[in-house]
């Protein structure tokens, strides 16, 4: 039984508002099954998440820890297991860096749809159906492609978009931690 941890990077612009609250509720929802990361293709280096991600994010008990946001380069897509993007122009950036398409990236809620027709993944333990995930995910993206839909950036909007960029954030990761049998004791 694999216990070494799937590596997970979730992605946004800035990697301070919808990547750092993906990336908080994963690792607290997935625990030692995945080692979560998070960046940005345009990093706001220096900034932290803003207070009304925060309190969105504390309305669904998440506590977003002080925050250093990273730059998004090559070498941290190389070595994830699975790659959440916020955004359709998040997926062709990482493309065009990548060179190529990147089978394990995935906008968010086209995971969360194709999770709903993927076979579940293989894997003995939480971490090692984590680290299968991208594969069964790609595998039904081939067989039928979902419309991509984006999170919006609530960046300066009000708290309003921010609330429900996080009740979506909340639903999508639910949706991928049922199907690939993640789900907290």
């Amino acid at each position: 039984m694999s216990t070494t941890p799937a590596r997970v990077t979730m992605v946004c612009t800035g990697n301070i508002c919808r990547s750092p609250a993906m990336h908080y509720l994963a690792k607290r929802e997935w625990r030692d099954a995945a080692e979560v990361t998070s960046a940005g293709i345009y990093a706001e280096i220096g900034m932290d998440v803003p207070s009304p991600m925060r309190r969105a994010a504390e309305r669904h008990s998440l506590t977003i820890p002080r925050h250093r946001p990273t730059q998004l380069d090559r070498g941290i897509l190389s070595r994830a297991d699975l790659v959440l993007v916020a955004t359709q122009q998040h997926a062709r950036w990482i493309e065009q860096e990548w060179g190529s398409a990147a089978p394990h990236v995935f906008v968010i809620k086209e995971a969360a749809e194709l999770s709903r027709t993927a076979d579940a993944p293989a894997g003995s333990s939480p971490a090692a159906r984590l680290a299968a995930a991208a594969a069964s995910l790609h595998q039904a993206r081939t067989v039928t492609p979902v419309a991509l839909r984006s999170l919006d950036d609530p960046w300066a909007r009000d708290q309003a978009t921010y609330d429900r960029v996080m009740d979506e954030i909340v639903d999508d990761l639910a949706e991928l931690t049922a199907w690939a049998g993640l789900a907290r004791a």
